[in-house]
């Protein structure tokens, strides 16, 4: 009686994919031959694809942060970080603390990250939405969306207690400071 009596009581639960699970599944031929997919809080996500919009926006991007910072920092370009247990996100740009092995051996971290950028062409209610928390929730020091179709760049700064404290919104035109290298950023710099 009380063993019918637990199941009876006993909602299904979620299960949930650890990083480590998320690759042995990658190295095991899971996901080849399918959309492109990234580990957010356990849990397997279809990407966007890349359109051609996409990808001059994130090459420009990419661009201007290895002429701007060589040798000061490390560039990911639509590479891995791992956020926690829990997540592994695939973010457009990511600014990164300079590396020996290049993360060669192990993924960036929370304390490596300067700077996540994402793309937002098809992607704006994600990027807003499910990606900002988790980056907030991480401390990401600054999380900026890229937004082409309306030519304007949000940055958020500050997170604290799982949100973002402070936003900004920028133009083609205006000009704003990447502080952690006292770098003048240009909308045009990130826009086509």
């Amino acid at each position: 009686m009380p063993i019918k009596q637990l199941a009876e009581n006993t909602a299904p639960q979620k299960l949930l994919l650890t990083v480590y699970d998320y690759h042995r599944m990658g190295a095991a031929g899971v996901f080849e031959k399918k959309s492109r997919v990234e580990l957010i809080n356990g849990e397997i996500y279809t990407m966007s694809p890349l359109s051609p919009s996409h990808n001059a926006h994130v090459d420009k991007i990419s661009r201007f942060f290895h002429r701007a910072l060589y040798d000061k920092a490390l560039v990911r370009t639509q590479g891995s970080v791992q956020i926690d247990e829990y997540t592994e996100p695939e973010p457009d740009i990511v600014i990164l603390q300079q590396c020996e092995d290049y993360y060669s051996s192990s993924q960036p971290s929370i304390a490596d990250i300067h700077l996540v950028i994402e793309v937002a062409v098809n992607s704006l209610q994600t990027d807003r939405g499910i990606k900002k928390k988790q980056y907030a929730r991480a401390a990401v020091p600054e999380y900026w969306i890229v937004i082409p179709q309306r030519r304007l760049i949000e940055v958020y700064k500050k997170p604290t207690e799982g949100e973002y404290q402070e936003k900004n919104t920028y133009h083609i035109n205006d000009e704003w400071l990447f502080m952690p290298f006292h770098l003048r950023v240009k909308g045009q710099d990130l826009l086509l």
